[in-house]
């Protein structure tokens, strides 16, 4: 068997080995893979769906939170209104909102008693969906609905709970019910708390949901040909929409029950041995699921694996075809060159070594390249040999000049490790002394805004304290004449009438004043401690930013800026003030500093924008100054840089704003100017900061 044959007959053996073993594998993996790749493939699909309902859950909360936010609103403007203006007002708003708002049946802004009108108790106006029409009503606000003691209005306040607290959350979603106040459906309703300037509880505005369109949509989910999709409520553990042969009981019941079903708990969805669960969980506490039977699935992997073999084998088949065509085509003159190198080449016995004599070969293909090597190949092989014993001398002469040159080379990496080594220490000391003389230049630039605040505090508590001075003096020589006209006896009621009255207003003055400087000091100490402390708290983000602005009035309450701190929401933050403090503090300062010019015509601006993305904080800082040219902007967080080293920059305010972010605060740093265009900081970080870190 000549060589052509034996390579076709190995790879015809190595392919169908390799095909079996591949197949064997393939078989073995392959249907765990598409099994796991269908399974994967159907939880995206009821997570896309679960995410589709939590799309419609968030649009609701942010209408329900955009009601009570005007719901405030209209409370704290109740005296400047009367009742009749703020009912036409509070239709209108919710008219406006529902008609661009189809998803939602209606909803409704429910206050306390007596919040709006000292005489009346149910104050709640209601606007639902009619058609394409939004139908506004004050139907359900009377004593026969009493929507005070509805179970949707006690989920978010309860009958019990104190007004002067706050609830631990903004939002409440209540369990699926029967609405019995006119439509008959099956709704869910999102709560709003609304709070007062004292942040007491005031009432909710509400968004219903009906959730007929969503069961039926769930009805109709049909992933496999056995598909039995459902829909439950995690907390009551009722279906929505049954698994049993996608059936459930559909019976209205009274106010605020569910449907009455076969299981009432949750927990117990679980797979059987004929059939997976896929379940997900939405944010209203809503559960999406499907069973698909096993055979479902177990049908798709043979199908897989079926159209998987039948493209192997086409493949295998193929394969050793073309390899004998190849190994044919490739062979034919190799065996006519090979036959014709067998009789060029003969043995010299005498002398222990082949002879060769140039090959004859008259074709024009691609072996004549190579017979043409040869034949020179023949030639230069004498050449070679008689040039071998020069070189293999002249190898020993140069063998013997490296051993001497690599004896030399290592005495010279010796003594260079050494001064190398010699230098990593002045290196590294160097290094140490900087790292030292930064860290005391950054303790420094914290002191020196501590100092900022402390001399602010004492600008600032002077003039309540001079007004109460100057109170208390005139109310003094008030009671001096007072006194005179009584031990005169030309004291008459007018007199002492003129003289209560100067001395309630006095009094008041002074108290005001003074209660004023002990707020400014609290705020003002609560400061200074953090900045001048490292240690970790709770605290409210948006009253902790004002009481930072109110220890920096000093440095622009006589300049023509204006500076304004937007938080829509209280933000409990878990973490260090005195990272924050020392951050904005910087901030401040910098704008102050280099963003405007006393000579400019506009005011300047100052904004602080905070908000609440998920887990994190994100705090946007901007100004309208001057702004920055792209060469300052890159080297802005470098240490010691400044455009007023000979004004009293240090050059390190910036850089410590990042220190802080990043790693004290663990957050993020991004910042945007151009020159006439201000600057623009957005800062991230996270709510909660681990107590390892």
């Amino acid at each position: 068997m000549n060589i052509k044959n034996r390579i076709l007959l190995c790879v015809i053996i190595l392919q169908i080995a390799g095909f079996t073993a591949l197949l064997l594998h393939y078989n073995s993996r392959a249907s765990d893979s598409v099994l796991e790749f269908n399974r994967q493939q159907i939880m995206a699909a009821v997570t896309a769906s679960v995410q589709r309902l939590d799309a419609t859950a968030a649009q609701m909360e942010r209408t329900a939170l955009g009601l009570a936010r005007n719901g405030e609103h209209h409370q704290q403007q109740h005296h400047r209104h009367n009742a009749e203006q703020i009912r036409t007002a509070l239709l209108q708003l919710l008219v406006r909102t529902f008609q661009s708002f189809d998803q939602a049946l209606g909803g409704g802004i429910w206050y306390e008693p007596y919040i709006i009108d000292k005489d009346v108790r149910y104050f709640g106006p209601y606007a639902y969906h009619n058609g394409d029409d939004v139908v506004p009503t004050w139907a359900l606000s009377n004593e026969r609905y009493d929507y005070l003691n509805q179970p949707w209005y006690s989920l978010a306040i309860p009958a019990d709970w104190p007004r002067q607290n706050p609830r631990s959350s903004d939002l409440y979603w209540t369990p699926p019910y029967i609405d019995n106040a006119g439509t008959e459906a099956l709704i869910m309703t999102v709560d709003a708390l609304m709070y007062d300037n004292q942040q007491r509880l005031i009432g909710i505005a509400t968004v219903d949901w009906e959730i007929e369109q969503l069961r039926q949509q769930i009805r109709e989910l049909r992933l496999t040909p056995g598909t039995r999709p459902f829909l439950l409520h995690q907390a009551s553990g009722r279906y929505l929409v049954g698994p049993e042969n996608n059936s459930e009981v559909n019976t209205p019941v009274s106010n605020y029950h569910l449907l009455t079903l076969k299981t009432n708990h949750a927990n117990d969805l679980q797979e059987t041995s004929d059939e997976y669960l896929f379940a997900a969980r939405s944010q209203t506490g809503l559960v999406l699921g499907v069973r698909i039977p096993h055979a479902d699935l177990a049908l798709a992997v043979q199908q897989r694996l079926a159209d998987g073999m039948t493209i192997n084998i086409g493949i295998a088949v193929l394969f050793v075809s073309i390899m004998a065509l190849v190994l044919e085509i490739l062979f034919r003159p190799f065996q006519q060159i090979l036959n014709r190198l067998q009789s060029t080449v003969d043995y010299n016995r005498e002398a222990s070594q082949p002879s060769f004599r140039p090959l004859q070969y008259e074709a024009d293909n691609e072996f004549t390249p190579i017979v043409r090597v040869f034949n020179t190949l023949v030639t230069q092989v004498d050449q070679f040999t008689r040039r071998l014993s020069d070189t293999n001398s002249q190898l020993l002469t140069e063998q013997q000049r490296v051993e001497e040159l690599n004896t030399t080379l290592e005495s010279k990496v010796e003594e260079r490790t050494r001064e190398l080594e010699q230098k990593n220490a002045e290196v590294n000391e160097s290094l140490r002394k900087l790292k030292l003389t930064q860290q005391q230049l950054v303790n420094l630039e914290k002191h020196a805004a501590l100092g900022e605040v402390v001399a602010g505090l004492a600008h600032e508590i002077n003039t309540p304290l001079g007004i109460s001075v100057t109170a208390v003096s005139a109310l003094e020589d008030q009671l001096k004449e007072i006194s005179q006209l009584f031990r005169a006896g030309h004291l008459d009621k007018a007199s002492f009438d003129d003289f209560i009255q100067f001395s309630e207003e006095g009094v008041q003055i002074t108290a005001d004043n003074l209660r004023r400087a002990a707020d400014l000091v609290a705020r003002f100490k609560q400061v200074a401690v953090d900045q001048s402390s490292e240690q970790r708290r709770d605290f409210e983000l948006g009253d902790y930013l004002q009481s930072i602005i109110v220890s920096l009035r000093p440095n622009y309450k006589y300049r023509p800026i204006d500076v304004c701190v937007e938080c829509p929401k209280r933000i409990f933050i878990s973490g260090y003030p005195g990272a924050v403090a020392q951050i904005f503090t910087n901030l401040m300062m910098n704008s102050l500093t280099h963003a405007f010019d006393d000579d400019r015509p506009e005011r300047g601006q100052i904004r602080i924008e905070v908000q609440q993305l998920d887990q994190q904080v994100e705090v946007i800082f901007s100004d309208n100054g001057r702004g920055m040219d792209e060469d300052t902007l890159k080297q802005l967080f470098d240490p010691f840089f400044t455009t007023k080293r000979n004004q009293g920059g240090s050059g390190i305010g910036a850089y410590i704003i990042q220190d802080l972010v990043s790693h004290q605060l663990h957050g993020s740093l991004e910042v945007s100017s151009a020159p006439g265009q201000g600057t623009r900081f957005v800062i991230r970080f996270p709510l909660t900061r681990q107590m390892q870190d």
